[in-house]
């Protein structure tokens, strides 16, 4: 399959297959610890390396462009994906698989916190699972640097410097700047080498469909800023205004949008105290998937099972579908936007790479049979086809027996 955005009127025989590569992202989703980065690179391995339903460049690209909008990166790419096999349908599809183990489990969370008189439950040591989830990463992102970068030069000096950049400087503003550094490298280098253009087929339906999401999303952007969510009712309304206008200007991802959200849901709306709003985002890291799935906490807190649902569907949908109808008018195969994005590969590969080795600066406390557990598990992920959910489920088992 070719990098060129196509989609697809799902038939009976290519519904069934969406719904079989849904069951497989849904237990990737189940099982994707370590944030955005481990849950893009679960996610290639099961759809390019397992299925062979897309390439690595397919993925990448996605990456690339992902990085530079708002939102949550991986669920945005997933979201990505199954539109490219599916059309909106795919799209629908593969949110729902991602989204609803961590969504479950952080319902299931929340109710037993608030039962609980607000006893938080985020203790106990993953020393294991955090080492296997680098490992997964790491060998992620060797295995990309080999069919992606190989022998080049110039790749490998990219790569090589946005992971010490990323390792140094944890900023948005750095990632940035690297990916447009890559893209700047990119066209300056492959520019001449690159194949000829190909003319990107355009579907005349698609157009009224892109102009009502746009025009929706306009409107939710501009409402959000303007503050008037202020004037919607305490409740489930609220709770779908302002997660539905954090999700078009949350830039970043990760730790960088908390003091962020702090701000306004507790500074400003006061909907929980800053205790339970820390206890909300150390469940979004202890639970499989984004950290911004933390909102499916917040919008139990405020309506129930209701708010939960409302909250998870508004900070991961209108991002999602800003990427999609963008990725749309965007050729991967014209001359000039081929190079840059082969200028653009190396750095998210250099940035996987560095996600993994932070997952292994953090670890709680060193321990010698943790170590040959990782590097054991990066061995078997590199040189077999171990399936990488199996070694996470192992290294929870053995975090929870010692």
């Amino acid at each position: 399959m070719n990098s060129q955005l196509t989609t697809h009127r799902p038939t009976h025989t290519a519904a069934s297959s969406l719904l079989e590569l849904s069951w497989g992202i849904f237990k990737v989703g189940a099982v994707a610890f370590g944030g955005h980065a481990a849950l893009v690179v679960m996610v290639e391995r099961y759809l390019v390396t397992q299925k062979k339903v897309f390439n690595s460049e397919d993925v990448l690209n996605a990456m690339s462009l992902a990085t530079l909008l708002p939102g949550p990166m991986a669920v945005n790419v997933v979201c990505y994906l199954g539109y490219r096999l599916g059309g909106w349908l795919g799209a629908c599809v593969f949110f729902a698989a991602i989204a609803a183990p961590p969504t479950i489990l952080m319902i299931a969370l929340a109710a037993w916190y608030y039962q609980s008189a607000g006893q938080s439950g985020a203790g106990g040591s993953n020393l294991f699972v955090l080492l296997a989830v680098a490992a997964v990463v790491l060998s992620t992102g060797f295995t990309l640097y080999k069919k992606q970068i190989g022998k080049d030069r110039t790749g490998l000096l990219l790569c090589l410097g946005a992971l010490a950049t990323t390792l140094l400087y944890r900023g948005f503003a750095g990632s940035i700047v690297l990916i447009l550094v890559g893209a700047a490298v990119g066209y300056l280098r492959y520019r001449k080498e690159s194949v000829p253009s190909v003319r990107m087929p355009r579907a005349p339906s698609r157009s009224a469909v892109n102009i009502f999401i746009i025009s929706l999303l306009l409107i939710i952007l501009v409402g959000y800023l303007l503050g008037g969510y202020r004037f919607v009712p305490y409740g489930p309304w609220q709770v779908l205004s302002v997660f539905s206008g954090m999700s078009l200007t949350l830039f970043g991802g990760g730790m960088v949008i908390i003091p962020y959200m702090q701000s306004i849901l507790v500074d400003e709306l006061h909907w929980l105290p800053v205790k339970e709003y820390v206890d909300a985002i150390a469940f979004g890291q202890i639970t499989p998937g984004p950290i911004l799935v933390s909102v499916t906490f917040i919008g139990y807190k405020i309506a129930g099972i209701l708010g939960a649902v409302l909250a998870t569907l508004a900070i991961f949908i209108p991002s999602a579908s800003l990427m999609i109808v963008l990725a749309q008018y965007i050729n991967y195969q014209q001359k000039g936007i081929k190079a840059v994005f082969k200028g653009i590969r190396p750095v998210v590969i250099g940035m996987i790479l560095a996600a993994g080795v932070q997952l292994v600066m953090v670890v709680p406390h060193f321990s010698w049979p943790a170590l040959l557990f990782g590097l054991a598990g990066l061995a078997a992920l590199s040189f077999t086809r171990l399936n990488p959910i199996y070694l996470i489920l192992l290294g929870f088992i053995i975090d929870y027996i010692f």
